[in-house]
């Protein structure tokens, strides 16, 4: 009887399978894999993808200029170790894989991707470019966001859009999505698209998340004189004296070149309504005391996206040595290990299903937010 028994081997392909049809955000980004057997904490190296950004006009110098392919490589943390554990009986384990698959497994991966999708969608932080939703959602609102992504030099093919469940009931009953190529490759994205408008793929998910304004009324002014090329700026005009501006609040300057904005990389906490924070990108041009910001307020933080902005990097995890039943698989750049054991404390069999992972945005400069505050 035992012989008939799902193997970890069995649940372990099912796992990953079920896995990459319910991700969403995941099969969107950029995923790295690394082939060596790794632990919570442990940084991988991985490839950030090389663009050349000049063209040498050969009909002008009559030669070549040769050019240097420079591998960079971006450290990423393992610091995601997901674990579902569940018990499980000799009857249900003697199912066919199609029933336990259904009963068992998939509600287990569908918890799996909701955890990556929202350690995806949470590094909206890093993200300067931002367009605000209308108050009532419009197509000038699409045609915005393409503008930014344009301005960013980001590259037409792989762009996507992802918005949470509130924003896309605003947009999808527009004639534009009304009337979109449908278009996704896995369950979760064929389910969660709302089709191709304007070169960029547009899809729902739950797990976006909403940014909140720490104060009633944020900095309005530039407090002092400022270089261009400057990443700390002290800003004023704040109602609150001392709240604390969080990492991840978006403003824009008038009158400086930057159509883009700029993010608080380090929570600073106000003095008198006024804090020196720091930001990126970097001024473009020097700004006077004085100069007006646009504080987005508190949003759903909806992310516009090319494949190469945000990357999901997986490993795996070693078997363990205590002689339980176990396997780790690999499949499409994602991993997970399924265990069998025996808790004699409760007398139950369990099965876990854990996965390692980490979240890095390769280039803040190929996404933007649409920012929700209605």
């Amino acid at each position: 009887m035992a012989t008939t028994l799902l193997t970890p081997t069995i649940v372990a392909k099912e796992a990953l399978i079920c896995l990459e049809n319910n991700l969403v955000f995941g099969n969107l980004v950029h995923r790295a894999f690394s082939n060596e057997y790794k632990k919570i904490g442990d940084t991988v190296l991985i490839r950030k993808p090389h663009e050349f950004s000049t063209v040498h006009d050969f009909a002008v110098t009559g030669t070549v200029t040769a050019q240097t392919i420079v591998e960079s490589s971006v450290p990423v943390i393992l610091n995601k170790l997901n674990d579902i554990t569940f018990p499980i009986t000799a009857k249900e384990l003697s199912l066919n894989i199609v029933d336990f698959s259904e009963q068992c497994i998939a509600p287990a991966m569908r918890a799996h991707a909701q955890a990556i999708d929202a350690a995806i969608a949470a590094r909206f932080v890093d993200i300067a470019a931002h367009y605000p939703v209308s108050a009532t959602p419009a197509v000038a609102d699409i045609a915005g966001i393409r503008t930014q992504l344009n301005l960013n030099k980001v590259p037409f093919r792989d762009r996507a859009v992802v918005l949470h469940p509130q924003t896309e009931a605003g947009y999808i009953v527009l004639d534009a999505f009304l009337h979109a190529e449908k278009r996704g490759d896995t369950q979760a994205l064929k389910e969660a698209s709302m089709g191709r408008v304007f070169g960029m793929d547009w899809y729902m998910d739950q797990n976006i998340p909403t940014h909140t304004e720490a104060i009633a009324t944020a900095p309005t002014v530039v407090g002092a004189n400022v270089a261009a090329a400057a990443t700390v700026i002290r800003v004023s005009g704040a109602t609150s004296t001392s709240a604390v501006l969080p990492v991840g609040d978006v403003f824009k300057i008038a009158g400086e070149a930057n159509d883009r904005g700029h993010v608080i990389t380090t929570a600073e906490t106000l003095s008198g309504g006024s804090a020196s924070v720091t930001i990126t990108p970097p001024l473009m041009t020097s700004m006077a005391s004085g100069a007006t910001l646009t504080w987005q307020k508190t949003h759903r933080a909806n992310l516009a996206l090319h494949k190469n902005a945000i990357a999901l990097v997986t490993a795996p995890l070693e078997a363990p040595l205590s002689g339980q039943r176990a396997d780790v698989i690999n499949y499409k750049g994602l991993s997970c290990r399924v265990v069998y054991d025996y808790d004699k404390d409760v007398k139950t069999n369990n099965v876990s299903i854990d996965m390692l992972f980490g979240v890095k945005t390769l280039d803040k400069e190929l996404a933007c937010r649409l920012c929700d505050a209605r």
